[in-house]
């Protein structure tokens, strides 16, 4: 089967999100299993890969030229709805899968089902899907959540169902011996938590600690961050990396207070694959992804209860022993491997199209 993943955003090397990592890590997973896989998303402006972009697409005369990004074929261009016919037409997909991430991403439907291309919606985060005001945009598609919080709202929302494949994470990129010598955050914005990552390490002195910035660098939160880590001899601040095995390979505990409604939580897969414990908000799809591999904090929960957790997995030997063979445990569950999720996401595209509810329905 060939899948083309659509999405509307940018995508690798120009945008480091979760949503593209996870289908950068599909689609070489899919293509290892025999079923060719293809990105079709916006390019970027105003860098080398824009204007050969630009100048290819004008000698080509195609909106969306084939590039490629580590030997995995790209069509980056603009307008995926004037495009997308060009884009199947050279390459003969089986399958399309909308990228769920932007109000676009729903636009889109209607263009994807009209190539008369079996087509699936891919929810990544539910901000979007809460401000949709048509839910006809969806119909004559196959619906996939990752993870069972997400379908859970999905239904409450539209009254739709949705098949469960949480995010493919390539773990042999992160399996790894780690030193765990610092406490990892990673993306310290407000909404994920910035503040409760720099009172912990404010309030833990002789516990280091790693703040990674993320491919947003233009919060001013962060920037104001940045400034006052500076004040703490026990933090470090990196730069975004595309490798993150630099930071894992020194990580004993990573912390997600998150306050956005996560619907999984990539970071904790990641951390998981190398037996690194996580410490999180026990809010929205973070527990189902954390499982027994962590320790959860209540959501409304003060400083002095991350503190109090953050201490015992940092300063009792026994228990953190025992979290880290949870969380290798949990890991290496077979329902959790790069494979299984992958021929779920074949059968699923496979299968019959749900019958839509009748308009009625929908509130």
């Amino acid at each position: 089967m060939r899948v083309l993943f659509v999405n509307p955003r940018i995508y690798l090397p120009q945008l480091l999100g979760g949503v593209e990592t996870t289908t950068y890590d599909l689609c070489r997973q899919l293509t290892a299993m025999g079923h060719p896989a293809a990105v079709m998303a916006q390019i970027g402006r105003h860098d080398a890969m824009w204007i050969y972009n630009r100048v290819k697409s004008r000698l080509v005369r195609r909106a969306f030229p084939l590039t490629n990004y580590r030997g995995l074929p790209v069509y980056r261009g603009y307008n995926h709805r004037a495009a997308i016919g060009e884009v199947v037409e050279h390459f003969h997909p089986d399958a399309i899968v909308i990228s769920g991430g932007a109000d676009e991403s729903f636009e889109l439907g209607p263009y994807c089902a009209a190539t008369g291309v079996r087509s699936a919606f891919y929810f990544h985060e539910l901000n979007t899907l809460r401000r949709l005001t048509k839910p006809q945009l969806l119909d004559g598609l196959s619906l996939i959540a990752n993870s069972a919080y997400t379908a859970s709202i999905v239904k409450q929302l539209i009254h739709l169902d949705a098949t469960v494949i949480p995010p493919l994470v390539d773990r042999s990129a992160y399996e790894f011996q780690s030193t765990r010598r610092y406490v990892t955050m990673v993306n310290p914005r407000r909404i994920k938590g910035g503040q409760i990552a720099f009172d912990l390490a404010k309030a833990c002195p002789d516990i280091p600690f790693v703040f990674v910035e993320a491919w947003n660098t233009t919060d001013p939160f962060v920037r104001g961050l940045c400034e006052a880590v500076r004040e703490l001899p026990n933090v470090t601040w990196r730069k975004p990396t595309l490798d993150m095995r630099h930071i894992y390979s020194g990580t004993r505990v990573v912390l997600v207070p998150s306050q956005w409604e996560e619907t999984w939580g990539r970071v904790v897969t990641e951390a998981h694959a190398s037996g690194i414990p996580v410490l999180a908000r026990a809010y929205a799809a973070l527990p189902e992804s954390v499982g027994p591999g962590g320790v959860l904090v209540a959501a409304e929960a003060p400083i002095e209860v991350w503190v109090k957790a953050l201490r015992q997995m940092w300063d009792d030997k026994a228990y953190y022993d025992t979290l880290v063979a949870r969380t290798r445990e949990f890991s290496a569950r077979a329902e959790a491997t790069p494979a299984y999720l992958a021929e779920k996401l074949i059968t699923s595209l496979r299968a019959p199209a749900p019958p839509r509810p009748s308009r009625g329905s929908h509130p």
